[in-house]
């Protein structure tokens, strides 16, 4: 067997090694994603804030992956104002996707 053969061989191995690993993975290594609506108390550069309907106030991180939309239409973080209704759909603290209603 040539060298690139056997490179060839070594990678294909890598390759069905770490698609094994992601498919025997126990699920508690994700991140469970959940849902949480309230109103938006606070809006910062990265962060977003608000108060549950119990009552509770959560707190979320924004980054570049995290899709907000205002009223059906995609915008920017500093464009949610507080008092608009938020569903967050998110995997711990770090937010996926911010649907935002303006009353």
């Amino acid at each position: 067997m040539t060298r690139f053969g056997q490179h060839q061989m070594m990678r294909r191995l890598r390759l069905v090694l770490f698609c094994a690993a992601l498919v025997l993975a126990p699920p508690s290594t994700a991140a469970v994603k959940a849902v949480d609506r309230g109103i938006i108390v606070r809006v910062q550069p990265r962060r977003l804030a608000i108060r549950e309907l119990d009552g509770s106030r959560r707190n979320f991180v924004i980054n570049r992956a995290t899709v907000i939309t205002l009223d059906g239409r995609r915008v920017r973080l500093a464009r949610l104002r507080r008092g608009d209704v938020a569903v967050i759909d998110h995997a711990g603290r770090l937010a996926i996707a911010v649907r935002v209603l303006r009353p």
